[in-house]
């Protein structure tokens, strides 16, 4: 990777991908979201891997989108979500298995990508959710992933409240499937889970991700397209960069 911001490395059946911006807090850029596409082609690809682990170097998982850029050009704010509507749909349709390892933020953007994940390990003081509203930004592109993770009612509250949960209440609400006590113990559950699945059938793993996703409309476009237009068509309203600006300006 050119920028090194997507990392990609292969071992044992294994491709570990890892955000690698922690000074940002792996917040999503255009040149990330490129390396990121560049990745997932790569993994989807090797029909010798079987397993892929997600995770984020430094304190956060993902904090969402780098919305400095965005303040000065809010244009880009339109071109995240369709880039973001494209990961979760590579996500959720890499033939492998994905293990996503969460700690710290998985904010916006970051939540999104855990949702499109099949199997998710996260520490308990994890923090998921979509403070986006008061920037003009809606997260309607996520609905498709984050209601089959959580069912209607609970991801319909995540979107809406602007609240953050933390590991265990996304644990209990579907969002997160294993939960550690600590950040340090979530790399290690989840290479042990990788490990795990790299001795099952690779064949029977992937027949059963393609059916999940035939069953539950996740190779749907439709699916996806309509949340994304509709998150796209109000991202660079005059409200929604007046809002952006004003939040930027007051940041501590």
């Amino acid at each position: 990777m050119p920028n090194d911001l997507v990392q990609l490395g292969f071992e044992d059946s294994i491709a570990t991908i890892v955000l690698n911006d922690p000074k940002r807090r792996n917040a999503m850029s255009i040149v990330m979201f490129d390396e990121l596409d560049e990745a997932l082609r790569n993994v989807a690809a090797r029909s010798d891997i079987h397993v892929s682990l997600l995770h984020g170097n430094g304190k956060a998982f993902c904090s969402g989108f780098e919305l400095g850029a965005a303040v000065d050009d809010p244009t880009l704010m339109k071109q995240y979500i369709d880039r973001l509507s494209a990961t979760i749909r590579s996500l959720r349709r890499l033939p492998q298995v994905v293990v996503a390892a969460v700690h710290g933020a998985a904010i916006a953007g970051g939540c999104a990508m855990v949702s499109a994940c099949d199997i998710v390990i996260a520490s308990a003081t994890a923090k998921f959710g979509y403070p986006v509203h008061k920037l003009g930004v809606s997260p309607a592109v996520n609905i498709p992933t984050l209601q089959q993770a959580m069912g209607p009612g609970a991801a319909r509250s995540l979107l809406m409240g602007g609240e953050l949960i933390d590991g265990t209440t996304a644990h209990r609400q579907g969002l997160v499937h294993h939960l550690t006590n600590d950040d340090e113990a979530v790399l290690v559950k989840a290479i042990s889970m990788c490990q795990r699945l790299t001795e099952q059938s690779p064949q029977a793993l992937r027949v059963t991700k393609r059916w999940l996703n035939e069953l539950d409309g996740s190779l749907d476009d439709d699916l996806f397209d309509g949340p994304r237009d509709g998150s796209a068509e109000i991202a660079d309203s005059d409200e929604a960069v007046s809002r952006l600006r004003d939040f930027w300006s007051k940041r501590g």
